[in-house]
Formats: structure tokens, C-alpha cells, sequence
């Protein structure tokens, strides 16, 4: 018997041992099968993309670049990849399209230069100024604008001639548009030929640029002749150069790819090289760094980038993408998503989200994959990185979340307000699969360390907000039953909200010893908690009325919300008793002002019932004066704005004589997917980046890069 005993679970240890075999090799075989996650080695990020109307629109006039360990450039198009030149440390190079501009003065005077251009970047960024020799003499053009067409450099001719733009000056050369129709004299052996070629055109009173133009895989240099609007000069044009002394001079065909390099004083230092490529063209210039220093770009804020910069022309304006290795991207999208401090966990589980988002996004730009701001993720470049940020995308190298064996869009937002949103129901619409709906979230990070701040009545009449520890208890309370505080520090201010701003002046500043009524105590406004300054009803309806489908009617009178979302998110408004259509949920943030989030309640301050003897009046529905009885039987009608009632409870409260609304709420951002904070705070109890992740992704999975 006993070894009959003991034979029997032998027996079934080995089916057990077969039957795992089976399931391992049932749960290995579809994971074999499907095509495994590949992330790209690098990743384009779009700085200037014009991509049309109602699309994405950030343009530049030019780009300007330098890098300290000194840069190389080179010609690409769809055949051929040629080096264009070098730029020493430090050096700048500029570029621009070759479209029209507005010649707005030309002047053999640097100084005078400046001063015409000093004049119209007060309304313009697109002023330049270049330098170039004719009949022997250096003169300076200042332009304006990177047109598109000859007719939009026109207006903008007569427009800087009107503003006087070049008043007090002597020009050696009338105001006209400038244009890329020119004449070309070449090819030249050398760089240093064409040069020598251009300066005798130049000699002839001619005006010449040196251009760089591939020719069947081979780089040539040629010059060009003119800056002409138009065709209808080239002929005549084509002679004087001729007779000049050029050689092969001849009209181009169409379409065909250069790049103009003009001496750049803009500046009025050094001078640069600036390149203009055709507005027609398919071909780009790119700048790779020489050393392991990164590329300044100028145009966006002087931040310095990893990888290579890509100027093209794309819809008639300069693009500028950088291209850079996908993982050093992130190591500054994630030094700018969240904090330097912020524990390891929550520095993983942001690279993971990041890197996944920005896969996702395929070519959403066209040329690009992404974009530097938060339309995508915001990228700053090298300047933003630090050191945990860094390890938290090398700790999760590859690492991305997929769903049903696809990428999925993880997107996120800084603060979910205490509970993440239902996408479906109050947000964008679409698919909940992978998002957490709903889900509870440790946002309470923004809050900490702040102080509470006392809404107050004050004797003139006004209500604001007053930070706690500039006040105290005076023991006393109101007639209302409320609390009377007093001020223990002179020259305290009492805010329209409770945040410290310098750039709004206070309501009122109060000396020690005044007394004020507290109407309320809220937290001090942040990402997780926040109360907006009231809004009068001219400044919501024009709000409302940039996004609303239908036009409101003014005068606005109520604002009410009249829907909510599973999460508690406002999914539906009505103004004046009529639904406000702005489209999708989130929209509403827009709609409102800018709000942080949907996430919101809305106190009309001016919409109150007052309850007679005789009969009941709303107000503002009815309209007419207030009046009120006096503790000496007098009845007045209550004059200025502000007045205090009592509410059903018997609490005092601060209202208005006219409509006005005060809109305070929880979180910043959509609240779809992770929330940022809320995963620095499930990183602070202890949980890691895997559980973090699948806390906000539901049924996502995470997946290794294929390398």
C-alpha cells in the first residue's frame, strides 16, 4: 500500500510536468508568431512645419545655427548625398526660402542698416539685412518678409513705405520686391572661382550671389545674377551678364535645385553665410555637429539639440526638423514631463509612456514624427535633461506598451485632478480599451507644503482671497455667524484668487489690525486644486463664442453645467438656458477661458432667488433693481456690484448685483491615461514603473524592443 501511495503522485507530477510543457509551448507559439515591437533607431522632431491651413502652423522667416564643437553641412535630395561645407566652432549659419521679399531700403551704411531694420522688427521678425558688392561698393539691403508670391512682397512693399520705415534715408536703390528669378553664369572649378566670377559681375553693377548646385551627383558652384520679381527682365538680364564677362550664361529650367549663399549682417556683428534654398524645391541642407557638442538653434529660444538639423521648404515656408537618436530624445522629453526629483519609478513609467506615445505617432507631421511642444511632448533639447531623467529612459531601454500586439497611444496629462477621465464618454470619444477609466489617482502632490487661503469680505465691500498665515482668529464672529479674522501683517494683500502673482496687482493691501469676514478656507491654487478669477459675462461670451458651433446670444446671463461624465468631468454646458456645442468634451477647456481641466464647477455669483413674503424673485431672470430694508425700516436700492447674501444653509455668501462667474476645479490637463503627478505619488508609496504603467493602461502589456 505504501508504495502504491507513493507511485501515484510520481504519476502525476508528470502529467503535470507534460501538461505545463503543452500550455508553455500554446502560450510561446502566437508570441513567435506575431511581428515583434520595433523601435526606430532615431526620430524626427519637427521645430517649423507649415503643413496648411487648419493644420499645424509654426513658421520661421529663417533658421540660424552654431554649435561650439563646429558643424558640418550637406546637400540632400532623393539621389544624392553631397558635403556643402564646414562651419567652425562657434560660427553661425543662417538659412531661408528664396521667395520674394520687400527690398525696404539700400544703403552703403551699416549703421543706417540697423536702424531702418530696428524698425521693423518692432512689428516683424522676418527683417534681414544682406551685404553685397556692386560697382565696386559694399551696400546693404535691408528686407522684409519670406513671401510666397510676388503680390504678398508688394503689399508689403507699400506697407513699409507708408509706415515710413526708411524715413531719413538716402537709398542708392528705390523700394521694390525682390524675388528668385535670376540668370546663372558658371559652373566654376571651385568655390573660390565662383567667388572671384561673382565679384567681377558684381564689378559691372550687377548684383550676384554665389549658389551651390548639385548636377548629377556632382557639387558645382555657378552664381546667380538678379534678384528679379518675374521672367520678363531675364533676357535683357542675360545680356548684361554676358557682356559683363559671365560664362555659359544661361536662363534655368524650372525646378531646378540650388542654394544661394548670401553674406548675413542681421546681427551686426559677424557676418554669416546665409543659405536660400527654392521655394519649389524637394531638397534639403543638413547640419550635423563636427563633435559632441549639440546644434543652437536660435529660433527656438537659443536651446541646444542632440542629432542632426534637416531645412527644407515645405508648402512655401522653411521647415526645420531634428533628426536625433530616439532614446537621447527622450532623455530630455522626460527631463521636461517631470521633475529632476521626482522618484526613479515615475521617471521610468514617463519614459515608457513617452517612448510609446511618440512611436505611435507614426508620421503624424508629414515629414516629422512629432513636434517639440505639447501638441506631441515637449522637447527642449539637451538643456532640459538631467541625470535621472537619463536613467530612467536607459533603466527601460526599448520598453513600450502595446495592446492586442499594437502600439497603443499612451498620451497623459500632469494632473488627473484625484480620478482619471473616461475617454469615451468625456473626452475625445473612441476606444477605452487600454485606458484606466476612472480610476482613482494620487494627485495630491502639488498641494503639499502650500498654505490654505481665506476668502474674505472686506469693509469697502470687495471679496478676495488672503493667504492664511497673514491673518488670525480675532475670537469675534459676524452677525452671520461667521468668522472675523484679523491682519497681522502691514501692507498684506488680498488676492482676485488665492495664488501669489506679480504680474496682477492685488485687490486691496490691508494694515495690521483690520478685521475681515471669511467667507470660506480653500487650498492655494495649483495643479490639483485651483479657483480662477471671476469672469464678467463679456469676457465668457467672447470665449464661448470663438469655439461655440452656434453663436450665443448676448447678453450672457447664466452659465450652468448640465452634464457629467462617469469620473465627474462636465460634458455638456448651457448659457442662457441653451446647450453650448463646442464639439468634443475637452474643448470645453478652451471654450471657458483655457481652464486646467473639465474637471470643474461654475458658482454664478449674480444668480440668486430672493424669497418675499408675497412672492419669489430669481434673479437674474427677473430683472429690475434690488432693494433692500435698513435696520432703521428705510428701503434703498443696493448700489455697486457686491453684495453678501445668506444661502439656504444660513452660510454667507459672496454675490453680485450683475452676472459673474467664478470657475474653480481639480487637475491640469485631459486626464486620459497616466496621470503625472498621480504616478510620482504610487511611486512614493512604493510601487514600481511596471505597476504604475498597468494602473493607468489597463490591459496594456509591455514589450522589448526587437534589436
Amino acid at each position: 500500500m505504501v508504495d502504491s501511495v507513493k507511485e501515484k503522485p510520481r504519476h502525476n507530477r508528470l502529467l503535470l510536468l507534460v501538461l505545463l510543457a503543452a500550455m508553455t509551448a500554446a502560450f510561446v507559439s502566437p508570441l513567435a508568431a506575431r511581428a515583434a515591437v520595433k523601435v526606430p533607431d532615431t526620430i524626427r522632431v519637427g521645430f517649423f512645419l507649415n503643413l496648411g491651413a487648419n493644420k499645424y502652423q509654426s513658421i520661421t522667416p529663417t533658421a540660424t545655427l552654431s554649435s561650439e564643437g563646429g558643424m558640418k553641412l550637406s546637400w540632400l535630395d532623393a539621389n544624392t548625398s553631397l558635403p556643402v561645407s564646414s562651419v567652425p566652432a562657434g560660427q553661425t549659419v543662417r538659412f531661408a526660402m528664396d521667395g520674394y521679399r520687400a527690398l525696404v531700403a539700400e544703403t552703403a551704411s551699416l549703421d543706417t542698416a540697423m536702424a531702418v531694420l530696428k524698425k521693423l522688427q518692432a512689428s516683424s521678425n522676418a527683417g534681414t539685412i544682406t551685404q553685397l558688392s556692386k560697382s565696386g561698393k559694399v551696400v546693404y539691403q535691408v528686407t522684409e518678409g519670406a513671401y510666397a508670391t510676388a503680390a504678398g512682397a508688394s503689399a508689403a512693399v507699400t506697407k513699409w513705405s507708408n509706415a515710413g520705415a526708411a524715413s531719413g534715408v538716402q537709398p542708392l536703390q528705390s523700394a521694390k520686391v525682390l524675388g528668385p528669378w535670376a540668370v546663372e553664369s558658371g559652373p566654376y572649378g571651385s568655390l573660390a572661382e565662383a567667388r572671384a566670377a561673382g565679384e567681377q559681375l558684381g564689378n559691372a553693377g550687377l548684383e550676384t550671389f554665389v549658389a551651390y548646385k548639385p548636377v548629377a551627383g556632382v557639387a558645382q558652384y555657378v552664381v546667380r545674377i538678379g534678384q528679379e520679381k518675374d521672367a520678363a527682365s531675364l533676357a535683357a538680364l542675360r545680356q548684361s551678364a554676358a557682356a559683363a564677362g559671365g560664362a555659359n550664361v544661361r536662363v534655368p529650367e524650372a525646378g531646378e535645385q540650388y542654394a544661394a549663399l548670401r553674406t548675413d549682417v542681421t546681427s551686426g556683428s559677424a557676418a554669416a553665410t546665409l543659405y536660400a534654398i527654392p521655394a519649389g524645391g524637394s531638397a534639403a541642407l543638413r547640419a550635423e555637429p563636427a563633435g559632441a557638442e549639440g546644434i543652437l538653434l536660435a529660433e527656438r529660444s537659443k536651446r541646444t539639440y542632440r542629432g542632426s538639423m534637416e531645412i527644407s521648404v515645405l508648402n512655401q515656408s522653411l521647415a526645420v526638423v531634428n533628426e536625433v537618436d530616439f532614446e537621447q530624445y527622450l532623455y530630455s522629453v522626460v527631463g521636461v514631463e517631470v521633475g529632476a526629483s521626482w522618484p526613479p519609478e515615475a521617471q521610468k513609467a514617463q519614459a515608457v509612456a513617452a517612448r510609446t506615445y511618440a512611436l505611435f505617432a507614426g508620421t503624424g507631421y508629414q515629414i516629422a514624427n512629432v513636434v517639440d511642444t505639447t501638441l506631441s511632448q515637449a522637447y527642449y533639447g539637451i538643456g532640459s535633461e538631467n541625470a535621472n531623467s537619463t536613467a530612467g529612459v536607459q533603466a527601460t531601454a526599448g520598453e513600450v506598451l502595446t495592446y492586442d500586439g499594437k502600439v497603443i497611444n499612451a498620451v497623459f496629462s500632469s494632473n488627473a485632478g484625484g480620478i482619471t477621465a473616461d475617454n469615451n464618454a468625456e473626452i475625445w470619444g473612441g476606444d477605452n480599451a487600454y485606458y484606466s477609466a476612472g480610476a482613482n489617482s494620487p494627485d495630491e502632490g502639488p498641494q503639499k507644503g502650500k498654505l490654505d487661503w481665506h476668502y474674505v469680505a472686506l469693509e469697502s465691500g470687495e471679496a478676495g482671497y488672503i493667504r492664511s498665515d497673514l491673518v488670525a482668529d480675532s475670537g469675534q464672529v459676524h452677525v452671520s455667524g461667521a468668522k472675523i479674522l484679523k491682519v497681522t501683517t502691514e501692507g498684506a494683500a488680498v488676492r482676485e484668487n488665492p495664488v501669489i502673482s506679480t504680474k496682477v496687482e492685488p485687490i486691496a493691501r490691508v494694515g495690521v489690525g483690520t478685521t475681515l469676514v471669511e467667507l470660506d478656507r480653500v487650498p492655494e491654487y495649483s495643479d490639483y486644486s485651483w479657483i480662477e478669477p471671476s469672469m464678467t459675462p463679456e469676457q465668457l461670451l467672447t470665449a464661448l463664442n470663438k469655439r461655440a458651433k452656434t453663436p450665443i446670444t448676448g447678453p450672457l446671463l447664466t452659465l450652468e453645467v448640465t452634464k457629467r461624465g462617469p469620473s465627474g468631468r462636465v460634458t455638456e454646458i448651457k448659457a442662457n438656458g441653451v446647450v453650448v456645442n463646442v464639439g468634443v468634451g475637452d474643448n470645453l477647456r478652451g471654450a471657458l477661458g483655457g481652464l486646467k481641466s473639465t474637471l470643474f464647477e461654475i458658482e454664478e455669483t449674480g444668480r440668486f432667488t430672493v424669497q418675499g413674503e408675497e412672492r419669489t424673485r430669481e434673479i437674474p431672470a427677473q430683472g429690475g433693481s434690488l432693494q433692500v430694508v435698513g435696520a432703521d425700516g428705510r428701503t434703498q436700492s443696493l448700489k455697486g456690484s457686491n453684495l453678501y447674501i445668506m444661502d439656504g444653509s444660513g452660510q454667507l455668501r459672496a454675490a453680485t448685483a450683475v452676472p459673474g462667474f467664478v470657475i474653480s476645479g481639480n487637475g491640469n490637463g485631459h486626464g486620459v491615461g497616466m496621470s503625472q503627478w498621480g504616478a510620482r505619488g504610487l511611486a512614493e508609496q512604493g510601487y514600481d514603473y511596471e505597476y504604475i504603467l498597468k494602473y493607468y493602461y489597463k490591459n496594456a502589456t509591455i514589450e522589448k524592443d526587437a534589436k
